[in-house]
């Protein structure tokens, strides 16, 4: 092929689409800025997201990377009591947990060392329509134009102000702390190849190891009214198993959630919306990348079919927006199941407590295999 891809970020969403494209013959280039953030955190890869991953011909490096992950072990956040352990992996469909860093760089990798791959030292200041051509003032001064322009970045990018000028973003009323322990200072119970999920009054904590169960990820998630205090030694410091959470503050990395439009138009001229600048997702269900994985998936299952690049975005968009939305408004719901508070915090915990494992196990079977 000697048409040329333009990705716009370097995200997973833009490298994963990037080694879709080169796969199939496409020249890609990726305009992000050299100087890449280093990644915080883990990330959870459910099998509908590896299996996306498959497409891409780097399951194998992931698997050898991640840490497989038996069950989610749910837990009452103020008395440490297990409510229900659910089951996750099978040989068929593995569940897995690994760095962003580490993914990040599996896929860097493998863009870096194809040649129809090149990467431009950018960013993206204005993006316009002329004559019918899309334009891309970039900070370099150059002006790039490409009939097949793909916007991987993110929620806060260029290309969703361009495709949706008018979407909106507003405080969510909660956030969340995330934070990378060494395994060997926090108790063993943390480093068992589970999630754990400790529900508490306003608030949530999800766990699981990491690098080889060298590390563990925490992210805790609270409603900012319910809390005077957004320190973390304060929240945890009086904790009778969690105590020790709050010591290590310098390890925690705070983050305001925001509530987001879910645009019914991820199309503009020739920039397309892929991965989080499509469908950012609220971070409750561990689907923000694996829908990304599975966007990029739809493109390299059209390419694979025969359909040209166009056409195979096409059907990304007609296949994809309706399960990112419905994957999107089930993420809120959980959200606000989680962050339940007073008496209805006790009878969540009740009613997952007594038929906990079947309710749940059938909501992630369904969320892993219909979308």
């Amino acid at each position: 092929m000697s048409e040329e891809v333009v990705i716009i970020g370097n995200s997973f969403s833009g490298l994963g689409t990037a080694i879709a494209c080169a796969k199939h013959g496409y020249k890609v280039k990726i305009i992000a800025p050299k100087n890449h953030t280093r990644f915080i955190g883990g990330l959870q890869i459910a099998p509908n997201g590896l299996g996306a991953l498959s497409s891409l011909d780097v399951e194998q490096e992931i698997l050898d990377s991640a840490v497989k992950l038996l069950a989610v072990n749910i837990k009452a956040f103020d008395t440490a009591v297990s409510l229900s352990n659910i089951p996750l992996s099978s040989k068929k469909a593995p569940y897995v947990s690994i760095a962003r860093q580490d993914l990040y760089e599996i896929l860097l990798n493998k863009c870096l060392t194809n040649k129809l791959v090149r990467f431009m030292d950018a960013r993206v200041l204005a993006i316009s329509i002329k004559n019918n051509r899309t334009r891309l003032a970039l900070d370099t001064r150059e002006i790039i134009t490409a009939p097949i322009i793909l916007g991987a970045d993110g929620w806060n990018g260029k290309t969703r102000q361009f495709i949706c000028p008018s979407a909106s973003q507003q405080s969510s009323g909660y956030s969340i702390y995330r934070g990378i322990f060494q395994a060997s200072k926090m108790p063993a119970s943390f480093s068992y190849p589970d999630v754990q999920l400790w529900l508490g009054n306003s608030c949530h904590l999800v766990s699981y190891p990491i690098q080889n169960n060298q590390a563990v990820n925490f992210v805790f998630a609270f409603s900012d009214s319910a809390f005077t205090s957004h320190s973390i030694d304060t929240i945890f410091c009086d904790h009778p198993v969690l105590s020790m959470l709050g010591v290590y503050s310098q390890n925690w990395h705070l983050t305001p959630i925001r509530q987001f439009d879910l645009l019914s138009n991820w199309r503009r001229g020739g920039v397309t919306l892929i991965g989080d600048a499509a469908h950012p997702m609220p971070p409750h269900l561990a689907q923000g990348a694996g829908q990304s994985f599975m966007d990029v998936a739809s493109i390299e299952n059209g390419l694979r079919k025969g359909l040209s690049l166009s056409e195979s975005i096409y059907d990304m968009i007609t296949i994809r927006m309706p399960e990112a939305h419905s994957v999107s408004r089930k993420s809120q719901i959980s959200g606000n199941i989680f962050r339940m508070n007073g008496p209805f915090s006790d009878l969540r915990n009740q009613l997952i407590s007594i038929a906990g494992q079947k309710i749940i196990s059938d909501f992630l079977q369904d969320l892993w295999l219909t979308v």
